[in-house]
C-alpha cells in the first residue's frame, strides 16, 4: 500500500489512475451497504460513509483498530478471532456481530468479507456489513416460540408420563389391597372345604360359588393391570418359539367344563398340525381364554360355539364363533375399546369390565398379528378371527400334548418346619390352618421382629426349615426381613448356619415384582392369592432340595 494513500481512501494499485480511486469512493459513500477496507495486519485503511454515519464517529478514530471499540464487549473476542483465522489463510469469511450506533444502540450486523490479491500476494480485505438487527429479532423470536413449543411439549410428555406412572402405581396398591383380603378367603375356603366334604349339597354349592367369586375378582384384577400397562406401552412379553396348537387345546378345554355347566356344546376344529409361534405362551393363551369366555358369556343355554384353526400363507387363523347375543352394527367399531360395553350402566346383563376383548387385541399386536370382529346383528352371533404369524415350519418336529388340568390333592408336608411371616392377620392364620392340614409344623409371625424373636429362641426343634414370608410389610418388608434372617443364618455356629430356601408371597404380580424376589435371594415368588396347592407343592420342592 502506498505511503501517500490519504485516510478514509482505498488502497491505490501501482499504475492505477487517481480518477479510478475517486469513482470507488464515490460508489461505495452512496452504497446501501456498509463498505470496509482493510490491510492483510487487518487494520482498516478505509471506512465509507455509511459506515462513519451508523457510529456517528470520525473517519479518523474508526481507521486501524479504532472500529473495534464500537464493538459490544461480548462479541469483540469473537470477532477479532474469526477475521484473524480468515486472514492468516487468506480466505472469505461471514460472521455477525454488534455495533453501537451513534444513538447508542447495539444493532446486528452481518459482516463478510473477501481477500483482495496482486500478483498472487494478498493485498488485504474488502468487505460489507449489513443491518440485519430486525432478521436477527425475528429470528430470536421464532427461536424462543420454538423453545416455548419445545418446553410445552416436553412438559406435556413428562405430565403425561407422570399420569401413566401415578396410574400404575395406584393400581398396583389397588391390586395389593384387593389380593390381600382375596387370599385370606381363597385360604379359608379351602380350610373348610376340608372340613367339610361330606356336607349336604348346599354347603358344597356354597364353597364353590365363593372360589368361583374369588377367581373372578382375581381374573378382573389382572386384567385391569394389563389393560393399563398395555394403554402406557409397558405390557411386556416373554417370547419363544413355542406350538401354537397344545395352548389353544389348553385354553379350550379348560373351559369346557364351564360351557357345559350352561349346556353350551363347544366344537373344536384345530387344524395347525405342529406349526409355531414367536410368542409368549401365557399371553397367547389369555387370548384364546378370553375370548371363549366371551363366547360362553354371551351365548344363551343350548347355543353352540365354534372354535377353529387353520393355516392361511404365514399366518395362523384361529376363529371363535358362536350362535348367541350378536352385536349391534353401530357397536362394531368399538368392540375391542376398553371399559365399552354394548349396553349402559342401568341395562348390563353381563359382568366385567369390558376389558377381555381390549386385551386380545393389544396382544395380538405385541405378537405382530391383529383381530377382527364380524356379526349380522342382534341374536345373529358373533365371529373372533385371530391372524398371528408363523415361524418356518421344521420338519420332524410335532405339537406337544395338552399340559394336563386335572388337580391332584394337596402334598404332604408332614414334619416339614415352616416360619410364616405376614403382617395381616386374615392371610397369615389361614395360611397356617392350611398348611396345618398339610402335616406341616407352622410357627407365625405378625413382623420382621416377631420373626427374628422367634428365630432367637434357641431351640433347634423349633427353627424352621422353609420361610414364607409377605413382601408389602410396614416397616421392614419382606426383602429387609428375609436380609436379616441371612445375617442371622450367617453368625450361627456349625449347622445352624444352613441356608433355609425362602418363598416370597405378594399381592404384587408383575414380572419385575417376580424378578426382584428372585435376585433379593428368595427361591420362589407366589401371587396372592395363594393357590394351596402351589403353595404346598413348592415348600415340598424347596425343602427337599434344601435336605439333598
Amino acid at each position: 500500500m502506498s505511503s501517500d494513500a490519504a485516510p478514509g481512501s482505498p488502497p491505490r494499485r501501482p499504475g492505477r489512475r487517481g480518477d479510478a480511486a475517486e469513482g470507488f469512493r464515490l460508489l461505495a459513500d452512496f452504497a446501501p451497504v456498509m463498505i470496509w477496507v482493510a490491510s492483510p495486519d487487518m487494520r482498516c485503511v478505509y471506512l465509507n460513509r455509511p459506515w462513519l454515519e451508523f457510529t456517528g464517529r470520525a473517519a479518523e478514530r474508526e481507521l486501524g483498530l479504532g472500529w473495534a471499540d464500537g464493538v459490544h464487549p461480548d462479541d469483540r473476542d469473537a470477532l477479532l478471532e474469526a477475521r484473524r483465522r480468515a486472514f492468516d489463510a487468506a480466505e472469505p469469511f461471514e460472521t455477525e456481530f454488534r455495533l453501537r450506533r451513534a444513538d447508542g444502540e447495539y444493532r446486528w450486523l452481518l459482516d463478510k468479507g473477501v481477500p483482495l490479491f496482486e500478483e498472487g500476494k494478498l493485498r488485504g480485505y474488502a468487505g460489507s456489513c449489513l443491518d440485519i438487527t430486525d432478521r436477527m429479532t425475528e429470528r430470536a423470536r421464532a427461536d424462543e416460540e420454538r423453545a416455548g413449543e419445545l418446553a410445552r411439549e416436553r412438559s406435556a410428555r413428562a405430565s403425561a408420563e407422570s399420569a401413566a406412572l401415578a396410574r400404575e402405581q395406584f393400581l398396583a396398591i389397588v391390586s395389593h389391597e384387593l389380593r390381600s383380603p382375596l387370599n385370606g378367603i381363597k385360604s379359608w375356603t379351602h380350610v373348610l372345604e376340608n372340613h367339610v366334604r361330606d356336607a349336604d349339597p348346599t354347603v358344597q354349592r356354597a364353597i364353590a360359588g365363593i372360589m368361583i367369586g374369588v377367581e373372578q375378582q382375581v381374573r378382573l384384577i389382572d386384567d385391569l393391570l394389563d389393560v393399563t400397562r398395555a394403554m402406557s406401552g409397558n405390557l411386556g412379553l416373554a417370547r419363544q418359539p413355542m406350538a401354537l396348537a397344545p395352548v389353544l387345546v389348553d385354553a379350550v378345554e379348560g373351559l369346557r367344563a364351564t360351557a357345559l355347566e350352561k349346556r353350551l356344546r363347544m366344537i373344536a376344529d384345530l387344524a395347525l398340525g405342529p406349526r409355531e409361534i414367536h410368542g409368549d405362551p401365557d399371553r397367547v393363551r389369555q387370548v384364546f381364554v378370553n375370548l371363549v369366555t366371551n363366547a360362553i358369556k354371551f351365548t344363551p343355554p343350548g347355543g353352540r360355539i365354534w372354535v377353529s384353526a387353520r393355516v392361511e400363507g404365514p399366518m395362523a387363523r384361529i376363529e371363535v364363533r358362536d350362535d348367541g347375543m350378536g352385536i349391534e352394527p353401530a357397536f362394531l367399531p368399538y368392540v375391542f375399546d376398553p371399559f365399552r360395553q354394548a349396553t349402559g350402566a342401568s341395562e348390563r346383563s353381563q359382568e366385567g369390565l369390558g376389558l377381555g376383548l381390549a386385551l386380545v387385541q393389544r396382544i395380538a399386536q405385541m405378537h405382530g398379528g391383529h383381530v377382527t370382529c364380524e356379526s349380522e346383528g342382534p341374536n345373529r352371533g358373533a365371529t373372533f378371527r385371530v391372524y398371528l404369524p408363523l415361524l418356518r415350519e421344521e420338519s420332524g418336529r410335532a405339537a406337544g400334548p395338552a399340559p394336563a388340568r386335572a388337580a391332584p390333592a394337596l402334598p404332604s408336608l408332614a414334619g416339614i418346619r415352616v416360619l410364616l411371616i405376614d403382617d395381616q392377620r386374615e392371610a397369615r392364620e389361614s395360611l397356617a390352618a392350611l398348611l396345618a392340614q398339610t402335616g406341616a409344623r407352622v410357627a407365625t409371625a405378625a413382623s420382621c421382629h416377631e420373626a427374628m424373636a422367634h428365630l432367637a429362641l434357641e431351640d433347634p426343634t423349633a427353627e424352621p426349615e422353609v420361610i414364607v414370608c409377605d413382601i408389602a410389610m410396614p416397616g421392614e418388608d419382606g426383602y429387609a426381613t428375609l436380609r436379616r434372617i441371612r445375617r442371622w443364618e450367617a453368625s450361627r455356629p456349625g449347622p445352624g448356619r444352613t441356608r433355609r430356601p425362602a418363598v416370597a408371597i405378594s399381592a404384587f404380580t408383575q414380572r419385575e415384582d417376580r424378578q426382584r424376589a428372585l435376585a433379593e435371594g428368595f427361591e420362589m415368588h407366589l401371587a396372592k392369592p395363594v393357590a394351596p396347592l402351589e403353595l404346598a407343592t413348592v415348600i415340598s420342592s424347596v425343602a427337599r432340595a434344601a435336605a439333598a
